[in-house]
């Protein structure tokens, strides 16, 4: 018999480095800035992108799971749509709010 699944753990560890950068990002400003200051929001754009990226090196069981396959899919949209066409609401939001769950999370997931 085998315990569960346990996601590949230096995509773990990168993934809470990424998170940990959006977190600090996001202290660094506000919706403002993120409206105004076009380089603050494409680093914000491109932490996501990899945060996708390394969803994908998680297990498949658990990359296929919520919330991590949402993030692949906002890392889809990041990367493949007009920048015009980006929901800057969604970003601004995931980037203020889930960063610190999503880290606990994989802090669970590593115990």
């Amino acid at each position: 018999m085998t315990g569960p699944v346990r996601p590949e753990r230096g995509a773990m560890l990168e993934l809470d480095g990424l998170l940990e950068k959006l977190q600090q990002l996001a202290a660094e400003g506000d919706r403002a800035r993120y409206d105004i200051d076009e380089r603050y929001r494409w680093v914000i754009h491109r932490l996501w992108i990899a945060v996708g990226n390394e969803v994908t090196h998680l297990d498949p069981a658990v990359a296929q799971t919520q919330p991590w396959d949402g993030l692949r899919k906002l890392r889809n949209e990041l990367a493949h749509i007009r920048l015009p066409d980006i929901d800057e609401d969604k970003v601004w939001r995931l980037t203020t709010f889930r960063p610190a769950a999503l880290r606990q999370r994989l802090r669970d997931m590593r115990r």
